[in-house]
């Protein structure tokens, strides 16, 4: 992930490509229920004011991602998957009638799929990008930008080109469990 972008623009068109490719993603039952909002130019600093004014910037860790020139936003709509898993396809499968029903919520897994062909497709094209979740400030994000009510945020992306210099996160220090800890074949071994 990159956390230091330079102030070079991405071209709009660029952009789209990853958008449509992300439009291409799996989705449960080829609901169409994600939409994005693209965030370039002023509104990039709209985003960033509504969520990480000047004030809060100070101490902030990464203060170049505010260099991202573009910035995706993955919304997912439950109604449409509910709508869709009524259709006569699908209803004998109860997941139609309320979200409750569904115990894995696919529109969360198919938003993350979206995601993660933007941030492959950004990488396969020699973008830096960064995906972040826009946790208490979703309400705040629908208002400024007018998001519909019944969308709910996956999390932004913020695409750029990276920076030479590249603070990491603490996080990559934490070790990673081996291959074998995480793979089971057949049956589940500890």
């Amino acid at each position: 992930m990159t956390r230091s972008f330079t102030r070079d623009k991405v071209s709009a068109e660029l952009v789209d490509v990853l958008v449509g490719l992300a439009r291409l993603a799996p989705r449960a039952g080829n609901t169409h229920g994600i939409e994005f909002l693209i965030l370039e130019n002023s509104h990039v600093d709209e985003y960033w004011e509504t969520t990480f004014n000047e004030k809060n910037r100070d101490d902030f860790p990464w203060p170049n991602l505010f260099n991202a020139p573009a910035l995706i936003l993955i919304w997912v709509d439950p109604e449409r998957y509910l709508e869709r898993y009524s259709e006569g396809d699908k209803a004998k499968s109860g997941l139609g009638e309320d979200a409750s029903a569904w115990q894995t919520p696919y529109w969360w897994v198919d938003g993350g799929m979206a995601a993660m062909t933007i941030l492959m497709g950004a990488e396969a094209r020699g973008l830096g990008a960064l995906f972040f979740g826009l946790f208490d400030h979703e309400e705040n994000i629908k208002a400024s930008f007018e998001v519909p009510k019944r969308l709910k945020s996956i999390g932004a992306i913020a695409l750029g080109f990276a920076d030479n210099h590249q603070r990491g996160s603490r996080s990559l220090d934490r070790p990673k469990r081996e291959f074998d800890e995480v793979v089971h074949r057949g049956r589940w071994a500890t």
